[in-house]
């Protein structure tokens, strides 16, 4: 059975992750912080681990780099709402196999590392292009804050209207029933992969 490790600061995503994966027959072990990891580290030593690049107060590079110390020959994979060109170079240089954009489904997270563990060491990651990285770095950070136009274009540093422009070039339609509650955290999974999935086959 194959084993992976997953390193992600969002515990609920890293459980549903988790439990998808175990249904296509990979054991789990499962961090939140870079203790974790080492804990998880010392007793196995998994064949693949999935990274956010991400960890709160943490660097998802540092737990890259306390992988790639404690077990080598793990192929991995990191993730992140947005992964630009620089932040890719520095995971391949670092030993990542290939830099990934959440959300995403099970079943491209395990293509991607069944295609991962098979490409040689010195291939870099392939990249989105530029419009398509900006693309997903709004849309997410929109999500995250609950599909607030107004409190997003502060946080991104633009004009509402310009925002709200772009989020209906990309397709995004916000449903008026939504304002009156706050979507629980797996509706916001479900979302934002329904969101990126439409966003990137028309981008």
């Amino acid at each position: 059975m194959k084993s992976i490790i997953l390193i992600d600061d969002d515990a609920a995503f890293v459980r549903v992750l988790g439990r998808n994966l175990e249904t296509l027959g990979y054991k789990i072990c499962s961090a939140t912080c870079i203790a974790e990891v080492r804990k998880c580290l010392v007793s196995a030593r998994p064949d693949f681990a999935v990274i956010d690049v991400h960890l709160q107060s943490e660097s998802g590079m540092d737990a890259l780099g306390l992988v790639r110390k404690l077990s080598p020959a793990s192929t991995v994979v990191m993730l992140s709402g947005y992964i630009d060109i620089a932040t890719a170079a520095e995971a391949a240089r670092a030993g990542a196999a290939d830099c990934l954009v959440k959300p995403l489904s099970v079943e491209e997270l395990e293509h991607a590392l069944l295609s991962a563990a098979k490409r040689k060491p010195d291939q870099l990651p392939t990249m989105m292009n530029p419009a398509k990285a900006r693309l997903q770095h709004i849309v997410s950070r929109w999500e995250k804050n609950d599909r607030n136009t107004s409190k997003t274009a502060v946080i991104l540093g633009m004009h509402r209207r310009t925002l709200q422009r772009i989020l209906q070039n990309a397709g995004v339609v916000r449903d008026p029933a939504e304002i009156y509650r706050a979507p629980t955290r797996f509706e916001k999974l479900r979302r934002l992969h329904r969101v990126w999935s439409d966003a990137l086959t028309t981008g």
